[in-house]
């Protein structure tokens, strides 16, 4: 009898453990972190790194899932529709407290539908047009961190390694909707004494082999780079974009993503995605305890970057970087033989 009423007792235990561990699971806060780009992106995998940096030093319990499109390549954009929906059927099915929608396309397909709403609460990341062209300013769920393209540090490197004359610029970008705005950032930046010689955001492999091969100016700024598609239906990858700009074009390339100089690229300014995932989960967090003061987080906008470097690739365009460009590649993990 004794041995009945002990594995009762302890039977009685077990199921109390499950519903008491049920019952914590299911009143954590939850965030859903919507990426624009797959899980394989370098920028991706950066942020990813800092969101799990700031939750691996956060005590507060909370329930984090994470979500990839692949809604920024032209070579993708026929099935966006499809992507937008499964974005959607996750945020009904997750029903989070927090919606982080990182870079412009997770924000203009998915995020800007629930501006206004009691929930979720909308946190945009690395946004690059303003805020208030989504509808949210003064949401009053919604807050975020803005992108600004280091551009101020790429005209000092420009007049740096150009000396005694007025350098001129052209920009390449993807045409879509953070390549329109990161053009949107380069029409507005005063370039001061730097003269843009051309812009253009292509949606083809022909289209971007024509502008950079065209291209009579000392420096090309590469903006956002996708994969892009063939006359034939083949796929030019982004990192064969990014190596072939970088051996073909007679100005000196300097990209403004982080996958340019790993990619093959010489030299690149570029946002620092751990910064962007650490600063996202910070905001979250925040939000979600008790505030001194009402309402959503003050938004923020990120003017961190990091250099990446490739001595040799620079070398065939006969640039030698000065050496606090190498040092700070090197601080950053970014420098590459």
């Amino acid at each position: 009898m004794s041995k009945n009423w002990k594995s009762l007792l302890l039977i009685g235990s077990l199921l109390s453990f499950l519903v008491l561990l049920g019952a914590f699971n299911a009143t954590k806060p939850r965030i859903l972190v919507l990426h624009s780009m797959t899980a394989d992106s370098p920028w991706v995998a950066g942020v990813d790194r800092g969101m799990r940096e700031q939750l691996d030093a956060n005590r507060r319990p909370v329930s984090v899932e994470w979500m990839y499109m692949n809604a920024t390549a032209p070579t993708a954009r026929v099935r966006i529709e499809e992507e937008r929906a499964a974005a959607r059927r996750a945020v009904d099915r997750v029903d989070p407290d927090v919606l982080i929608a990182v870079d412009d396309e997770a924000n203009l397909l998915v995020a800007r539908d629930y501006v206004g709403r009691t929930t979720p609460r909308i946190l945009y990341v690395s946004l690059n047009r303003p805020p208030a062209d989504l509808g949210y300013a003064g949401a009053p769920n919604v807050s975020g961190v803005s992108e600004r393209l280091p551009f101020a540090a790429i005209s000092d490197a420009v007049r740096t390694l150009f000396p005694g004359r007025a350098p001129t610029v052209s920009v390449i970008g993807v045409d879509g909707p953070t390549g329109q705005a990161e053009m949107a950032q380069v029409r507005e930046f005063d370039w001061g004494t730097i003269r843009l010689a051309g812009t253009a955001l292509v949606s083809t492999a022909g289209a971007w082999r024509d502008f950079v091969t065209a291209a009579r100016s000392d420096v090309v700024v590469v903006l956002s780079c996708h994969d892009l598609p063939e006359a034939d239906g083949a796929v030019f990858a982004a990192p064969d974009v990014i190596r072939w700009t970088q051996q073909h074009s007679t100005a000196l390339p300097i990209g403004t993503q982080i996958d340019f100089v790993p990619a093959g690229g010489g030299l690149s300014f570029s946002p620092s995605a751990d910064d962007f995932g650490r600063r996202a989960i910070a905001l979250a967090l925040d939000w979600l305890d008790d505030r001194s003061t009402p309402g959503p987080p003050p938004p923020v906008e990120s003017s961190h970057f990091q250099v990446g470097a490739r001595p040799s690739a620079l070398a065939a365009h006969g640039i030698t970087l000065p050496p606090i460009y190498i040092e700070a590649a090197r601080e950053a993990g970014s420098l590459f033989p």
